[in-house]
């Protein structure tokens, strides 16, 4: 049964290298686990949509991405990319810090969020196999009831997505 399942991943991998691809689908990880999905629009602009998983809490993102060859001498299949996008989600809080002033709940406080985004980073599609690997920071800007807003500078994550 294994085998079967192997055989047909590969079998399929070949038909779907010969095609052009207009979606992926992975996960990112870095400050806390996305599972992803991109559909493009062109060869050059993509919308992505991300799950996220962490910080205590949940948020789905949107992201209008756009993507330029970095140089030819180096190679053909990476690819500076950059766009922007928001979120909505929620937040389990414990503490949060204004200023200098760091406040502190006995216990969790729900709340919800809303943000926008920004995304930077290089990706490299593979041409023998229908896999992309990239490295992105995804600083954003957020408000919630509770915090008011933070700005999160650091969202450095690595990306592994499936080419369909």
């Amino acid at each position: 049964m294994l085998r079967t399942a192997i055989l047909i991943l590969l079998l399929a991998t070949g038909k779907l290298y010969a095609q052009n691809y207009t979606r992926d689908a992975g996960a990112r990880v870095g400050d806390g686990f996305s599972v992803t999905y991109r559909q493009y629009q062109e060869h050059d602009q993509a919308l992505e949509g991300m799950l996220f998983l962490g910080r205590n809490g949940m948020t789905v993102t949107i992201l209008k991405e756009y993507f330029r060859p970095l140089t030819k001498n180096i190679s053909d299949y990476l690819f500076f990319e950059y766009g922007f996008g928001a979120h909505a989600g929620f937040r389990n809080v414990f503490k949060y810090r204004v200023l200098n002033r760091t406040y502190v709940f006995e216990e969790g406080k729900f709340t919800p969020l809303l943000g926008i985004n920004g995304l930077a980073g290089l990706e490299y599609r593979f041409p023998e196999f229908p896999f992309v690997v990239s490295v992105d920071v995804k600083p954003y800007f957020e408000y919630s009831v509770i915090q008011i807003f933070s700005i999160y500078l650091h969202s450095i994550g690595i990306s592994l997505k499936y080419k369909f």
